[in-house]
């Protein structure tokens, strides 16, 4: 799961990328409202893959600023 906060509403992205800094998933792209969120992800690609476990990086895009962070898939 992957938690955030907004302080406004307005267009947000979030990510998933691989170690070589392929986008592997798209979980949000669209407007969300201000406050808290979150959004679960499975461990599959855009295509509905199981991915293999390892590091994967998450990117959140909103009002012009960027949070990247680090994540291990294990399962």
């Amino acid at each position: 799961m992957i938690s955030f906060a907004l302080p406004r509403g307005g267009d947000v992205r979030l990510r998933i990328f691989d170690v070589r800094g392929r986008c592997v998933r798209s979980l949000l792209d669209g407007q969300v409202a201000a406050g808290e969120g979150a959004v679960v992800w499975r461990g599959r690609d855009d295509q509905g893959r199981q991915l293999a476990d390892g590091v994967y990086f998450y990117r959140l895009e909103h009002a012009g600023r960027t949070l990247t962070r680090k994540l291990l898939l294990v399962r």
